[in-house]
């Protein structure tokens, strides 16, 4: 089922009822999509539309006419369910990559990507060993399987006996070399069934594991060729997200996520058509359009805050999730920023920071 005209009439069913679903939910509706949403009532999307219950996820499917989803690690049944009608875009095999971390490194390099050196350990033992012995003491150990947003990864750099408590671990990790890059940056990429359209590449500041700020455009023209042999090799359709490190003249695929990204959000406010309208349009067949990106851009992540004066504004346009903020770390809405150079961006995201927190200092603290 596939749309050619507007308003699409399509029902579209979304895993996941966060900040994500609620994005593709208000860029939906402009194009005549309707909605059915796989969430807890107290989701911020359960707020606007049909919403079930994670036990009724088979009625979610069989009242949505398209499936996708917010995050990869939603809900895996309802996932496969969807899959098993015909209904699920993207489809479960990119999902599968990020259910288990190893399986998303050997799939890139099967497929050619640009990766750091890794290796594979049965246990948290054996992963200690390959980073003394093959990484000497200079490696990230990330867990295979629920490792994600900063959690179950161990930075080792020449402190190693501050991980010994993984010996007892018997969970399988990826041991990857610890990448002295000079940047982090990422691409969003969308594909339909005719043709993928590419997002300017965008620079990411992480802190323990949670993106804070990012801005743009950057020009990393292996960003593009990298987006393309992924997406295609996955026969992927719809927006992903890829994260980068960039060393030099040498740019390492991070990882990848298989859905509307962090990194993208300016896209909202920069682009004629943002990177969820893309999606959108790639799942329901409407047909991708040239996202027709303009000028400097930039983002601030509102993580953990209550409140925020109502003349932030004044910088950019303002987002809010309707999502309590009691833990720090929580996304509770973004500020996107634009000017006439890079440097104007990151005076406004920098006077955003001070304004919000106190100062990057006081931010990361509180991480």
């Amino acid at each position: 089922m596939k749309c050619s005209t507007l308003p699409c009439d399509l029902r579209i069913g979304i895993i996941g009822a966060g900040q994500l679903g609620l994005m593709l939910f208000q860029q939906g509706i402009r194009l005549g999509f309707k909605f059915n949403v796989l969430g807890k009532p107290e989701d911020p999307l359960c707020k606007y539309t049909a919403c079930y219950g994670e036990d009724e996820y088979e009625q979610f499917v069989d009242d949505s006419d398209i499936v996708t989803f917010e995050f990869e690690h939603a809900n895996g049944k309802a996932m496969e369910y969807a899959q098993s009608k015909g209904k699920l875009k993207p489809e479960i095999n990119s999902v599968n990559l990020k259910r288990e971390r190893e399986k998303e490194f050997l799939y890139l390099k099967s497929i050619g990507a640009p990766l750091p050196k890794f290796e594979i350990a049965r246990d948290g033992s054996e992963a200690i060993e390959i980073a003394k012995n093959q990484f000497n003491n200079n490696a990230v150990i990330k867990r295979s399987v629920g490792g994600y947003d900063g959690k179950g990864q161990y930075f080792v750099k020449n402190n190693i006996e501050n991980f010994n408590f993984l010996k007892e671990d018997k969970s399988r990790f990826v041991v990857v070399e610890y990448v002295d890059f000079d940047y982090e940056a990422s691409i969003i990429v969308s594909r339909g069934d005719d043709r993928t359209i590419y997002y300017p590449p965008s620079f990411n500041l992480n802190k323990k594991g949670i993106l804070v700020i990012n801005y743009g455009p950057l020009v990393i023209p292996e960003a593009k060729d990298i987006g393309y042999l992924i997406t295609k090799s996955l026969n992927y359709i719809g927006t992903m997200g890829i994260e980068l490190f960039v060393r030099g003249r040498e740019v390492l695929v991070n990882e990848i996520s298989p859905r509307v990204h962090n990194s993208g959000h300016y896209t909202l406010t920069s682009c004629k058509h943002s990177q969820f309208e893309s999606h959108l349009r790639a799942i329901s067949g409407l047909g991708l359009l040239e996202p027709e990106c303009n000028g400097y851009f930039g983002m601030l992540n509102l993580l953990g805050v209550q409140t925020i004066n109502s003349e932030l504004d004044k910088y950019g346009q303002v987002f809010m999730y309707s999502k309590p903020g009691t833990n720090p770390r929580r996304k509770v809405g973004h500020i996107n920023v634009t000017g006439d150079s890079i440097e104007s961006v990151k005076f406004k995201i920098n006077n955003l920071i001070n304004e919000v927190y106190g100062s990057l200092d006081d931010l990361i603290a509180k991480l």
